[in-house]
């Protein structure tokens, strides 16, 4: 009777140390499997997160290139940006180089309170100097000097800077080293001087321009006249007392003045072009190359110029202060002989987005 006693409580105890075993072994399997589900949920946040900051990275590049946005700053970035309300989202800021034609984009995307953060350096490179040197222009003052000669590319019309035109402004684009000029408001213009004559039945006016102020009711952009009242002009570029766009010309004793619909804002970068074509008996104006306002059936005639005359940018001859410009004025150019089309007008407007070469893509 002992024996057999002393055999069940073996048993029993080696059923109990089986159980505690087994109670042991199942909390450390069920701990470890814990442990990496909650490894494999970081390793998905982390790569959502990074998903994230390549996205933040695509954005950098989108605002780089067409200026969409500031560049902001680390301490200071733009965003955050979500893709879905209340979901993960990104941030990112874009740096100036040493190079001034790279920049740095920097991008951290967070979910689940993982961040991953990455950086790009890419390089710009003008397209819209290609494209002019594609039209040839007449004349082209780029307006990237540094001396008093506002030097044109066709070497047919220098201009000179007069009183406190500054040089060495940022220009209309990104990714060219040609800068722009800035006009004060007062009395600085660029003088082109008695140029030849415009009497051509075809011809296309143009310039990027980026007012700061309105110094005058009625500033000019590029004009010739001898003075400010309707009857001495020539040819005229300008804005008017409501913040819109003018293109004037004088076809034989007829004065035509069109008008355009959309109203400039400060800061903004706008490029203008104004279009005759005598075969077509048609004026037309352009902003940021769409078509803004156009006179069908204007005289069958030639531009009525006047070569004693001034021609100035960025005010309206003959005396300084008259209807000055405030702001910035970049890449003017005139095309005698030659009526651009709707479509080149676009393709020269979208040759302001920069290409991109990467340069660095650090983790």
């Amino acid at each position: 009777m002992r024996a057999r006693s002393r055999s069940r409580g073996f048993a029993l105890l080696m059923v109990l140390m089986l159980i505690a075993t087994a109670s042991v072994v199942g909390i450390a399997y069920i701990y470890g499997a814990q442990v990496k589900t909650a490894g494999t949920c970081n390793l998905m946040l982390a790569a959502q997160a990074r998903y994230l900051a390549e996205s933040g990275l695509q954005h950098g590049l989108y605002s780089l290139q067409t200026r969409a946005t500031p560049f902001g700053s680390e301490a200071a970035p733009n965003g955050p940006y979500h893709t879905i309300a209340g979901d993960g989202g990104y941030v990112f800021h874009i740096k100036s180089t040493s190079n001034p034609n790279d920049y740095q984009i920097v991008a951290t995307g967070t979910e689940g309170g993982i961040s991953q953060t990455i950086s790009m350096t890419v390089r710009l490179t003008s397209q819209y100097a290609e494209k002019m040197i594609d039209i040839a222009p007449t004349y082209w003052w780029r307006l990237g000097d540094s001396g008093l000669t506002a030097k044109d590319e066709k070497a047919l019309n220098d201009g000179t800077y007069v009183n406190a035109v500054t040089r060495g402004a940022e220009g209309a684009f990104l990714g060219d080293v040609d800068t722009a000029v800035e006009f004060g408001g007062g009395n600085d213009y660029i003088n082109l001087g008695t140029m030849p004559k415009l009497d051509d039945g075809r011809v296309t006016f143009g310039c990027w321009v980026r007012a700061d102020s309105w110094a005058s009711p009625k500033p000019r952009l590029m004009s010739r006249s001898s003075g400010t009242s309707w009857d001495q002009k020539r040819w005229e570029l300008q804005v008017g007392v409501d913040r819109k766009l003018i293109f004037t010309l004088r076809l034989n004793n007829l004065i035509y003045q069109l008008c355009g619909y959309t109203k400039l804002e400060l800061g903004e970068w706008y490029f203008v072009v104004g279009v005759f074509n005598r075969n077509t008996r048609r004026i037309r104006l352009y902003l940021n190359g769409e078509p803004e306002a156009a006179w069908n059936n204007v005289a069958d005639a030639n531009i009525k110029d006047n070569d004693t005359l001034e021609a100035w940018i960025g005010d309206c001859p003959t005396v300084p202060g008259q209807r000055p410009w405030a702001g910035a004025i970049d890449e003017a150019f005139i095309i005698k002989g030659t009526a651009l089309t709707p479509e080149t007008i676009k393709e020269l407007f979208d040759a302001r987005i920069p290409g991109i070469s990467i340069i660095s893509w650090d983790n």
